[in-house]
């Protein structure tokens, strides 16, 4: 099971991730160069879950790769067991990964966090004071990619006929776990 998880900043995607991390004795998986490119994980499984990216910060992810270094790591890890990757950027669009992730068919779940935005916009402000910047933030920013977002899951369901579903955030950790036992 592949899943793709979405959402604005401060929606929760990382912190997702970062519970299997911390839930988990993670392996970090290093490419040629030694940077972290993905993080295996024995969650109790059928198969090893992949997270990919790098974890390194609160927001870790796929925001620090390019769209072709996602494809690749998808197409490296998926063979080798389940996985998770989630992204700010990646939330918003279709493009050439979403065009790479159709050979998995219903294997591959779009996950959709329903934070509230309200919520979403406390999150990002306690998170900003404290890494120390005490700058105005830009809420419209935040509250613009919502648009972004929904535009995105209808076009999975009506134009690609993705398989995508709805996350409730008050438990959204448990949520997609449950999604690669299903």
């Amino acid at each position: 099971m592949i899943v793709k998880l979405h959402g604005t900043s401060g929606s929760g995607k990382s912190t997702v991730a970062w519970e299997f991390l911390k839930s988990f004795a993670p392996e970090m998986m290093t490419n040629a160069l030694g940077k972290v490119e993905a993080y295996k994980v024995d969650a109790g499984f059928d198969k090893p879950l992949y997270i990919l990216g790098r974890y390194t910060t609160q927001c870790g992810g796929c925001d620090t790769l390019s769209a072709d270094e996602q494809i690749a790591l998808l197409y490296k890890y998926a063979p080798l067991g389940h996985v998770l990757y989630e992204g700010l950027l990646a939330s918003e669009y279709y493009g050439r990964l979403g065009e790479a992730s159709a050979q998995y068919g219903d294997a591959h779940i779009f996950a959709f966090l329903d934070t509230p935005i309200d919520l979403c916009i406390e999150r990002v402000k306690a998170r900003r004071i404290k890494a120390g910047n005490d700058k105005p933030l830009n809420e419209e920013n935040t509250r613009g990619r919502i648009k972004k977002i929904d535009a995105l899951k209808r076009k999975l369901v009506n134009v690609f006929g993705r398989r995508v579903v709805d996350v409730p955030h008050t438990d959204a950790y448990n949520f997609v776990r449950s999604l690669y036992v299903e």
